[in-house]
């Protein structure tokens, strides 16, 4: 008997933890017995973190609802050979995104320190001082315009809108992206929200 696919689930956000909206959305249909099996390609696109998928995995399967996992797919994850492989699969992921993570941020905080190199995060503006003819001293100040929007986007985050609500309210309100105030056809992506309100919290992070 062939498997029924029954709902398709995707985050706009990474696997590092389970505070995913869709995520989450997921988790409440397999307590309401919505369907009996969850298919993924890798286990890290389910969790980042060992204890996290291991936890959930164990919760699932009281409501009777099992992995299925594609790159793991000649492997019982549910035997103890099997549970021990997906470990320590699932724990190379996690290490390997602490090791990425680091190297971001070692680089971000040597940026602060020294001079910015590259294109200004959006809230941001890249200055300069001129010696003669050349630039120094480039750094961050921060865009008056683009703060404001930043700060809407914060908030409504924080009143629990999703990026793509987040967007929608942008384009509603016809609040201008950074690529239509230079003169081009442009509106707010889910995507676009996210990986700004993520680069704004990693720059002020740094800075304080």
């Amino acid at each position: 008997m062939g498997w029924r696919w029954v709902k398709t689930y995707k985050d706009e956000v990474s696997g590092k933890d389970t505070k995913r909206e869709r995520f989450q959305e997921m988790l409440a249909d397999a307590r309401q017995e919505l369907f009996d099996g969850i298919c993924m390609i890798d286990n890290d696109r389910f969790s980042r973190s060992v204890k996290d998928l291991l936890t959930v995995m164990d919760d699932l399967q009281k409501y009777g609802v099992r992995l299925h996992i594609y790159s793991l797919r000649h492997v019982d994850i549910y035997s103890d050979q099997g549970r021990f492989i997906l470990t320590n699969f699932a724990a190379f992921s996690e290490f390997f995104r602490g090791q990425l993570a680091s190297k971001i941020r070692v680089g971000v905080k040597q940026k602060m320190k020294n001079e910015w190199f590259g294109r200004a995060p959006y809230g941001y503006t890249v200055v300069s001082d001129m010696v003669g003819n050349r630039k120094t001293n480039t750094r961050l100040v921060e865009n008056p315009e683009e703060q404001k929007v930043l700060s809407l986007m914060n908030r409504l985050r924080e009143e629990g809108r999703s990026y793509r609500e987040i967007s929608d309210y942008l384009n509603e309100n016809r609040i201008p992206t950074r690529l239509k105030n230079k003169g081009t056809h442009s509106k707010w992506h889910p995507t676009t929200v996210r990986n700004i309100i993520i680069r704004s919290n990693e720059v002020n992070s740094e800075k304080g």
